[in-house]
């Protein structure tokens, strides 16, 4: 009824009616198609972005090689590619009940390519902790802190199509400190005699994760214009034939640690650092930085935030840098003051490309109880809201050394597994702080997580097959 009275008035209608119903009919049909545009946008935005994060129980806890007389635990993991169907963990081991701070014995890598069966079974040893003695100090032990470092999974290929001219090699390193124990067979981890790092070299045959060398390196000798620190918290990332590997540097030696981006290139003697470019600014200290490459092809780049000598609260607050020209230049693109505890942080990413910060919550604090994540906006200009990883206390109770819990070293990749499809992971630690700071024994949650990142948009892959 309401379509024949329409026409039916048309009838009616003059010449000049009818170009005004026209003009206005044009300008609707504009308004129209501007505000669909809009939807579209907003529409290719919604597709996108985090729909959940697995919450399991602890996938990696004892070591096979622990000794009888001791008590070993995983603890950090970092994931990346090994081959089109396999990923890998650096995952470090812990000495439990010594008393003393971080007493980090080695790492092992554990190949996986299924989320539901990673077991540490056929684990590969990289390295274990040191013990001597000096007939000057007595009593010795050299840490091995975690293996982190960067790989080209076999059968990768360049972007043209091109066999990749690295594939199935990759380095890692680790800092190696050495203490003088006290008649109690602890140390100060503040005191230390001497510090290196290990340099290693691996490749993969599509069987076996080989050791084709270990260097013990001191770091200062890398690069000629910088004193190379090797403390971060992601793996290398790619760039043509190259590896982008964050870390921290100095100047000369007594300088405030910054954080930076080196690139590794692959030659004789394997893989070596070639050039360190600054992100963080003099004068302020970052560690533990990481690095991501978003959708459009820039990188992004966060760090942890230790000291400034003009900011009381610094050590609790995030920042994102953004390089639009392939890190040759930074520019810091998001900084939120005060809003996560004093603990790690990283940038991650889905595997439909969408980037976010994992730190610890609440502010102010040194806690880690609680790990949240901030999803980037947009155009990467400021973080979302803050949404819960993971509630420690919550889910498990106080901690039982009476102490706090510690959910915290986060990290991610996006890796392709046996069922073809590409999956974002994210790996964590769970302790009891009163097994990091004292001699309290292990709970049946200490050791490592990883946890699969679920999003809307299709996923973006790492590496070409």
């Amino acid at each position: 009824m309401k379509e024949i009275m329409i026409n039916h008035h048309r009838k009616l209608r003059t010449k000049s009616q009818e170009k005004t119903i026209n003009l206005v009919s044009i300008v609707f049909s504009f308004l129209l198609f501007i505000t669909s545009s809009c939807i579209e946008k907003e529409d290719r935005h919604a597709i996108t972005g985090i729909t959940g994060i697995t919450k399991g129980s602890v996938d990696l806890a004892i070591p096979p090689s622990t000794p009888p007389n001791e008590v070993w635990r995983y603890g950090l993991g970092f994931p990346f590619q090994v081959a089109p169907d396999m990923a890998a963990l650096f995952v470090n081991i812990r000495k439990e009940g010594a008393g003393s701070i971080d007493f980090e014995i080695g790492t092992d890598v554990i190949l996986f390519d299924d989320l539901a069966n990673i077991n540490a079974i056929d684990a590969i040893e990289l390295s274990r902790y040191e013990r001597g003695t000096n007939k000057d100090y007595g009593e010795m032990v050299t840490r091995k802190g975690p293996v982190i470092g960067g790989f080209v999974p076999l059968g990768a290929k360049q972007p043209d199509g091109s066999d990749h001219p690295n594939s199935g090699t990759g380095f890692g390193m680790c800092w190696a400190i050495t203490h003088v124990l006290d008649v109690n067979g602890k140390f100060d981890y503040k005191s230390s005699m001497e510090r290196y790092d290990e340099l290693f070299q691996f490749a993969y045959d599509g069987k076996n994760f080989k050791i084709l060398r270990k260097d013990s390196i001191k770091t200062e000798t890398l690069l000629p214009d910088w004193n190379l620190v090797g403390n971060f918290i992601t793996n290398a990332i790619p760039d043509g034939s190259d590896l982008l590997f964050v870390m921290g540097a100095r100047r000369k030696t007594g300088d405030i640690m910054i954080a930076g981006v080196t690139r590794w290139q692959h030659g004789s003697k394997g893989w070596r650092p070639i050039s360190f470019t600054p992100v963080t600014e003099q004068g302020q200290a970052w560690s533990e930085p990481s690095l991501i490459r978003d959708v459009d092809g820039n990188l992004l780049f966060s760090a942890r935030s230790n000291y400034n000598p003009s900011d009381s609260t610094f050590a609790y607050d995030i920042a994102v840098w953004r390089s639009t020209d392939n890190g040759q230049t930074w520019k810091q693109a998001i900084y939120r003051k005060e809003c996560r505890s004093r603990s790690p942080v990283s940038i991650d990413q889905a595997a439909d490309g969408t980037p976010f910060i994992v730190a610890n919550y609440p502010p102010l604090m040194r806690r880690r109880d609680i790990l949240c994540y901030w999803p980037l906006n947009a155009d990467r200009t400021d973080l979302g809201e803050l949404q819960i990883i993971r509630d420690a206390r919550g889910e498990f109770g106080p901690a039982p050394s009476g102490s706090w819990w510690r959910i915290d070293h986060p990290t991610s990749a996006i890796v392709q597994l046996a069922d073809g499809k590409w999956h974002s992971v994210l790996v964590y630690r769970i302790v009891d702080n009163g097994e990091i700071e004292g001699d309290a024994d292990p709970t049946q949650q200490t050791g490592c997580y990883i946890e699969e990142v679920f999003s809307r948009g299709e996923p973006i892959p790492t590496w070409n097959f």
